[in-house]
């Protein structure tokens, strides 16, 4: 429902899912533990649902008013995500997204005795895929800048240090496997737009 919103949503979802499965299988989880992940991954902006489109597309600076209604989405991903009979781990590590280890993120300010791995990853997975994707404000950024921002982020307490090494060190196989399944997705968005199109006309 929320990827169909906009191709940035499509394409991001989907490359957080495999960003956040990679991770999870480099970092020993199980393979049961890598779907849940991906899962998690998939539904972690289904809160953006509550987010105008025009927020979500806005191609300048968002005002602050703006960004406090984005900040709301984790709070209704994981509210949404409660609700399925077990699914509370994914509805956590998707929920928890935008948490910092320092308690300086939103939208429960958790701290680093509250965000077990699967949380850390996802965070990471989160701004990996952001970062590395073309928004309407942005174009994506090159490998070099990528690793500077995951190491800064690490270095202030924002994402765990142990992780972002890991995909600083695995840094090919987790971008391909990003960028192959976020552009199949964003395709079969536009692909599907056309055949609505065709439908209505």
């Amino acid at each position: 429902m929320i990827d169909y919103r906009s191709p940035f949503t499509a394409m991001h979802s989907s490359g957080v899912s495999a960003s956040a499965a990679a991770l999870a299988e480099l970092c020993g989880m199980s393979e049961n533990e890598c779907m849940m992940m991906e899962i998690a991954g998939n539904l972690h902006d289904i809160g953006k649902l509550k987010v105008p489109r025009t927020i979500l597309e806005k191609p300048g600076k968002l005002t602050e008013e703006e960004f406090n209604i984005i900040k709301e989405h984790p709070y209704y991903t994981r509210d949404i995500l409660m609700k399925i009979e077990g699914f509370d781990e994914i509805a956590d590590w998707a929920g928890f997204h935008h948490e910092k280890l320092d308690g300086t993120g939103y939208p429960f300010h958790l701290t680093s005795d509250d965000l077990g791995a699967g949380c850390r990853i996802m965070a990471v997975a989160d701004v990996f895929s952001a970062i590395a994707e073309d928004r309407p404000y942005r174009k994506p950024m090159g490998r070099e800048k990528i690793i500077a921002v995951l190491r800064e982020d690490a270095d202030r307490r924002h994402l765990a240090k142990p992780i972002v090494d890991v995909l600083i060190k695995n840094y090919e196989y987790i971008d391909q496997r990003r960028d192959t399944v976020s552009h199949a997705a964003g395709r079969h968005y536009f692909e599907t737009l056309k055949e609505s199109e065709a439908d209505l006309s």
